[in-house]
Protein backbone atom coordinates (compact mmCIF):
# COMPACT_ATOMS: atom_id res chain seq x y z
CA UNK A 1 0.00 0.00 0.00
CA UNK A 2 2.75 2.64 0.84
CA UNK A 3 4.29 1.68 -2.27
CA UNK A 4 1.44 2.58 -4.36
CA UNK A 5 1.04 5.72 -2.94
CA UNK A 6 4.65 6.70 -2.80
CA UNK A 7 4.45 5.99 -6.97
CA UNK A 8 1.27 7.56 -7.34
CA UNK A 9 3.04 10.91 -5.74
CA UNK A 10 6.00 10.09 -8.23
CA UNK A 11 3.55 10.35 -11.05
CA UNK A 12 2.12 13.84 -9.73
CA UNK A 13 5.62 15.62 -8.99
CA UNK A 14 8.59 13.73 -11.05
CA UNK A 15 10.42 16.47 -10.70
CA UNK A 16 10.66 17.14 -6.87
CA UNK A 17 13.47 14.53 -5.38
CA UNK A 18 11.96 14.57 -1.58
CA UNK A 19 8.29 13.51 -2.95
CA UNK A 20 10.06 10.33 -4.50
CA UNK A 21 10.17 7.00 -3.18
CA UNK A 22 12.68 5.20 -5.56
CA UNK A 23 12.33 1.86 -6.17
CA UNK A 24 15.83 1.36 -4.56
CA UNK A 25 14.85 3.36 -1.61
CA UNK A 26 11.62 0.47 -1.31
CA UNK A 27 13.64 -2.14 -1.05
CA UNK A 28 16.05 -0.67 1.20
CA UNK A 29 12.88 0.18 3.62
CA UNK A 30 11.52 -3.01 3.24
CA UNK A 31 15.30 -4.88 3.69
CA UNK A 32 15.31 -2.87 7.09
CA UNK A 33 12.09 -3.92 8.63
CA UNK A 34 13.02 -7.23 7.59
CA UNK A 35 16.78 -7.55 9.10
CA UNK A 36 14.56 -5.60 12.59
CA UNK A 37 12.45 -8.35 12.48
CA UNK A 38 14.65 -11.40 11.78
CA UNK A 39 17.11 -9.68 14.74
CA UNK A 40 13.67 -10.28 17.09
CA UNK A 41 11.26 -12.67 15.92
CA UNK A 42 13.85 -15.28 14.57
CA UNK A 43 15.41 -17.84 17.18
CA UNK A 44 18.03 -15.17 18.05
CA UNK A 45 15.52 -13.63 20.20
CA UNK A 46 15.54 -17.37 22.29
CA UNK A 47 18.69 -17.78 22.23
CA UNK A 48 20.11 -14.97 23.52
CA UNK A 49 17.45 -14.86 26.20
CA UNK A 50 19.04 -18.45 27.20
CA UNK A 51 22.17 -16.78 27.89
CA UNK A 52 23.98 -17.35 24.49
CA UNK A 53 26.52 -14.31 24.31
CA UNK A 54 26.74 -14.47 20.53
CA UNK A 55 23.06 -14.66 19.81
CA UNK A 56 22.62 -11.39 21.83
CA UNK A 57 25.72 -9.33 20.54
CA UNK A 58 24.12 -10.48 16.84
CA UNK A 59 20.94 -8.80 17.07
CA UNK A 60 23.07 -5.94 18.73
CA UNK A 61 24.84 -5.81 15.21
CA UNK A 62 21.55 -6.45 13.09
CA UNK A 63 19.07 -3.45 14.80
CA UNK A 64 22.07 -1.04 15.30
CA UNK A 65 23.91 -1.30 11.94
CA UNK A 66 21.75 -3.11 9.02
CA UNK A 67 18.21 -2.62 10.21
CA UNK A 68 19.29 1.27 11.23
CA UNK A 69 21.24 2.10 8.26
CA UNK A 70 18.54 0.48 5.73
CA UNK A 71 15.41 1.74 7.00
CA UNK A 72 17.27 5.32 7.13
CA UNK A 73 18.63 5.09 3.79
CA UNK A 74 15.24 3.93 1.99
CA UNK A 75 12.99 6.51 4.61
CA UNK A 76 9.45 7.03 2.76
CA UNK A 77 8.93 10.92 1.18
CA UNK A 78 6.99 12.25 3.66
CA UNK A 79 9.25 11.58 6.94
CA UNK A 80 12.61 12.28 4.37
CA UNK A 81 10.97 15.92 4.28
CA UNK A 82 9.84 16.02 7.63
CA UNK A 83 13.08 14.68 9.20
CA UNK A 84 14.85 17.54 6.80
CA UNK A 85 12.51 20.67 7.83
CA UNK A 86 12.83 19.68 11.62
CA UNK A 87 16.46 19.62 10.98
CA UNK A 88 17.49 22.75 9.46
CA UNK A 89 14.57 23.98 11.58
CA UNK A 90 17.24 23.25 14.80
CA UNK A 91 19.99 24.30 12.81
CA UNK A 92 19.38 27.96 12.34
CA UNK A 93 17.64 27.96 15.93
CA UNK A 94 19.57 30.22 18.38
CA UNK A 95 17.31 28.53 21.53
CA UNK A 96 19.55 26.76 23.97
CA UNK A 97 17.39 23.47 23.75
CA UNK A 98 17.72 23.65 19.80
CA UNK A 99 21.51 23.78 20.24
CA UNK A 100 22.00 21.20 22.31
CA UNK A 101 19.89 18.84 20.29
CA UNK A 102 22.02 19.96 17.02
CA UNK A 103 25.13 18.97 18.56
CA UNK A 104 23.56 15.29 19.65
CA UNK A 105 21.86 14.60 15.76
CA UNK A 106 25.64 16.17 14.51
CA UNK A 107 28.37 13.19 13.48
CA UNK A 108 30.68 14.25 16.20
CA UNK A 109 27.62 14.48 19.23
CA UNK A 110 25.95 11.46 17.84
CA UNK A 111 29.42 9.48 17.95
CA UNK A 112 29.88 9.73 21.20
CA UNK A 113 26.47 9.25 22.27
CA UNK A 114 26.11 5.61 20.33
CA UNK A 115 30.02 4.88 22.09
CA UNK A 116 28.70 5.93 25.35
CA UNK A 117 25.42 3.90 25.17
CA UNK A 118 27.14 0.69 23.53
CA UNK A 119 30.21 0.51 25.85
CA UNK A 120 27.13 1.02 28.90
CA UNK A 121 25.42 -1.94 27.31
CA UNK A 122 28.70 -4.14 26.94
CA UNK A 123 29.28 -3.57 30.76
CA UNK A 124 28.94 -6.83 32.17
CA UNK A 125 25.92 -6.07 34.88
CA UNK A 126 23.98 -3.88 32.96
CA UNK A 127 24.43 -6.80 29.87
CA UNK A 128 23.43 -9.37 32.28
CA UNK A 129 19.93 -7.46 33.19
CA UNK A 130 19.49 -7.28 29.37
CA UNK A 131 19.52 -10.73 28.60
CA UNK A 132 16.84 -12.58 30.88
CA UNK A 133 14.53 -10.65 29.72
CA UNK A 134 11.66 -7.74 30.71
CA UNK A 135 11.47 -4.16 30.28
CA UNK A 136 15.65 -3.82 30.30
CA UNK A 137 15.76 -6.72 27.47
CA UNK A 138 13.19 -4.20 25.91
CA UNK A 139 14.74 -1.18 26.04
CA UNK A 140 18.00 -2.71 25.19
CA UNK A 141 16.65 -3.20 21.67
CA UNK A 142 15.01 0.00 21.12
CA UNK A 143 17.96 2.08 22.20
CA UNK A 144 20.53 -0.48 19.65
CA UNK A 145 18.16 0.95 16.99
CA UNK A 146 17.61 4.33 17.94
CA UNK A 147 20.97 4.68 18.73
CA UNK A 148 21.96 3.14 15.01
CA UNK A 149 19.95 5.26 13.39
CA UNK A 150 21.57 8.65 15.62
CA UNK A 151 24.71 7.16 13.91
CA UNK A 152 23.77 6.59 10.58
CA UNK A 153 22.10 10.12 10.27
CA UNK A 154 25.57 11.40 9.52
CA UNK A 155 26.11 9.23 6.62
CA UNK A 156 22.55 9.83 5.64
CA UNK A 157 21.53 13.15 6.23
CA UNK A 158 18.38 14.61 3.74
CA UNK A 159 20.08 18.08 4.28
CA UNK A 160 22.28 19.74 1.28
CA UNK A 161 25.75 18.78 2.31
CA UNK A 162 27.84 21.81 3.79
CA UNK A 163 31.64 22.31 4.50
CA UNK A 164 33.53 20.01 6.53
CA UNK A 165 33.75 22.03 10.04
CA UNK A 166 30.09 22.94 9.70
CA UNK A 167 28.99 19.78 8.96
CA UNK A 168 31.01 18.40 11.76
CA UNK A 169 29.23 20.65 14.04
CA UNK A 170 25.68 20.67 12.44
CA UNK A 171 25.28 17.83 10.11
CA UNK A 172 25.29 17.70 6.39
CA UNK A 173 28.55 16.22 5.66
CA UNK A 174 30.12 16.08 1.69
CA UNK A 175 29.70 12.99 -0.03
CA UNK A 176 33.57 11.93 0.62
CA UNK A 177 33.30 12.93 4.53
CA UNK A 178 30.26 10.77 5.08
CA UNK A 179 31.96 7.58 3.80
CA UNK A 180 35.45 8.43 5.83
CA UNK A 181 32.94 9.01 8.88
CA UNK A 182 31.13 5.76 8.36
CA UNK A 183 34.46 3.52 7.86
CA UNK A 184 36.08 5.36 11.13
CA UNK A 185 33.18 5.14 13.32
CA UNK A 186 33.35 1.30 13.09
CA UNK A 187 36.53 1.43 15.12
CA UNK A 188 34.50 1.91 18.09
CA UNK A 189 33.29 -1.04 18.51
CA UNK A 190 36.48 -2.75 19.26
CA UNK A 191 36.79 -1.76 22.65
CA UNK A 192 33.85 -3.64 23.90
CA UNK A 193 34.67 -6.02 21.43
CA UNK A 194 37.46 -7.00 22.96
CA UNK A 195 36.08 -6.82 26.24
CA UNK A 196 33.03 -9.17 25.57
CA UNK A 197 35.85 -11.60 24.00
CA UNK A 198 38.29 -11.11 26.82
CA UNK A 199 36.51 -10.12 29.88
CA UNK A 200 34.24 -11.90 32.57
CA UNK A 201 31.03 -11.58 34.10
CA UNK A 202 28.99 -11.99 30.85
CA UNK A 203 26.69 -15.07 32.03
CA UNK A 204 23.86 -15.60 33.91
CA UNK A 205 22.97 -19.05 33.63
CA UNK A 206 25.32 -21.94 34.38
CA UNK A 207 24.67 -23.41 31.05
CA UNK A 208 24.32 -22.56 27.45
CA UNK A 209 22.86 -23.65 24.29
CA UNK A 210 24.32 -26.08 21.65
CA UNK A 211 26.82 -26.50 24.79
CA UNK A 212 28.82 -23.84 23.86
CA UNK A 213 31.26 -23.00 27.34
CA UNK A 214 31.69 -19.26 28.35
CA UNK A 215 34.75 -19.23 26.90
CA UNK A 216 34.23 -20.06 23.48
CA UNK A 217 30.45 -17.93 23.51
CA UNK A 218 32.18 -15.36 24.24
CA UNK A 219 35.36 -15.70 21.68
CA UNK A 220 32.42 -16.66 18.98
CA UNK A 221 30.73 -12.86 20.17
CA UNK A 222 33.84 -10.93 20.56
CA UNK A 223 34.67 -12.10 16.88
CA UNK A 224 31.16 -11.96 15.35
CA UNK A 225 31.74 -8.05 16.97
CA UNK A 226 34.73 -7.52 15.02
CA UNK A 227 34.47 -9.46 11.96
CA UNK A 228 31.19 -7.66 10.91
CA UNK A 229 32.41 -4.33 11.77
CA UNK A 230 35.25 -4.42 9.32
CA UNK A 231 33.48 -5.79 7.06
CA UNK A 232 31.13 -2.57 7.22
CA UNK A 233 34.31 -0.58 7.53
CA UNK A 234 35.77 -2.63 4.15
CA UNK A 235 32.38 -2.24 2.01
CA UNK A 236 32.55 2.18 3.20
CA UNK A 237 35.86 2.18 1.75
CA UNK A 238 35.24 0.24 -1.57
CA UNK A 239 32.08 2.83 -1.78
CA UNK A 240 34.49 5.48 -1.38
CA UNK A 241 36.90 4.67 -4.04
CA UNK A 242 33.68 4.24 -6.16
CA UNK A 243 32.76 7.63 -6.00
CA UNK A 244 36.00 8.85 -6.55
CA UNK A 245 36.67 6.95 -9.24
CA UNK A 246 32.89 8.08 -10.92
CA UNK A 247 33.22 12.02 -9.94
CA UNK A 248 36.91 12.34 -11.40
CA UNK A 249 35.73 10.75 -14.55
CA UNK A 250 32.48 13.09 -14.48
CA UNK A 251 35.11 16.25 -13.64
CA UNK A 252 37.15 14.59 -16.87
CA UNK A 253 34.54 14.88 -19.15
CA UNK A 254 33.20 18.00 -18.14
CA UNK A 255 36.82 19.45 -18.83
CA UNK A 256 36.88 17.78 -22.35
CA UNK A 257 40.09 15.63 -21.34
CA UNK A 258 40.42 12.30 -22.67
Amino acid sequence: MAAVISLNRNAERPQDPLRRWAWWQILSFTAGCGAAGAALLSPLESLGQADLVSAHVAQHLILGDAAAALLLLGLPPRPRRWLRWNLARMRDSNRRPARVLTWALSPVGALVLWSLATYAWFAPPLHRLAVTGGPVHVIDHVSFLLFGLLIWLAAFDPREPSTLRDGLRNGGLPWWARHAYAMTSRVAMLPPALAVWFGTGYHVAPERPMGYSREADQANAGGIMIGFEMSLFAFAFVLAFIFLAVAEGKRQQAGGEP
